[in-house]
């Protein structure tokens, strides 16, 4: 009887061993199982905190891209008021080009017609001519007398090449009194000045009464 007392306490000794490292194998696995629950709360932490920082991130550029597509906006504006302003700047100076050159054909006609209804008949020996700002001429003219060198205290059976040059205006009737030197180029400035200044009208060009003498007619 003691015997079988014995074997089954032994029994249960054995069975409560068997259910201990049951338990601990099981707590073990629990332990580990638990460990890897920790480390892939862990990971899953980190990834959403990555998450987190992209979507940060992605934020920070479509701010950064709105900004410069703001910019660029504004840009665009600026220009096409600047382009704005010099197509109207441009437009303008064409507007004002076209009536210059308007004004400078009618003063080319009527210079035209001024001078083909009354142009004073050249003098002989005209060299040079200059027109004046009224419309008439003021030309230059060349001595025909043939000189010799005796003005060099050479001999007199050689000529001089060149002639003495004089100036005058066929419209005012001003002029160098005579032929006065042999420098053509000092002659020729000489004329053109005059032209440059001389503002009367040549004879038969038009009407140049006034309306007050046309009422009295």
């Amino acid at each position: 009887m003691l015997t079988i007392t014995i074997t089954s306490k032994l029994d249960q000794l054995r069975h409560r061993a068997a259910q201990a490292d049951t338990a601990e194998t099981a707590l073990t696995d629990t332990n580990r199982r638990l460990e890897q629950l920790l480390e892939q709360r862990r990971e899953a932490s980190q990834e959403l905190l990555d998450m987190r920082n992209d979507r940060t991130a992605v934020q920070d550029k479509l701010e950064a891209a709105q900004k410069l597509a703001d910019e660029a906006k504004a840009s665009e504006a600026r220009l096409r008021r600047s382009e704005q302003l010099m197509r109207q700047g441009v437009d303008s100076l064409l507007a004002t080009r076209d009536r210059t050159i308007a004004e400078l054909r009618a003063d080319l006609e009527r210079a035209r017609n001024t001078r083909s209804a009354a142009e004073s008949e050249l003098p002989e020996h005209t060299v040079l001519q200059f027109r004046t700002v009224g419309g008439g001429l003021a030309v230059v003219t060349g001595e025909p007398t043939t000189y010799y060198s005796d003005r060099y205290c050479e001999p007199l059976d050689e000529p001089v090449d060149g002639h003495r040059y004089a100036w005058q205006c066929l419209t005012c009737g001003d002029d160098s009194g005579g032929y006065t030197t042999w420098d053509r180029d000092d002659m020729r400035r000489r004329a053109n000045e005059h032209a440059a200044g001389c503002r009367a009208i040549p004879a038969g060009t038009g009407d140049t009464t006034t309306k007050k003498e046309k009422g009295t007619r």
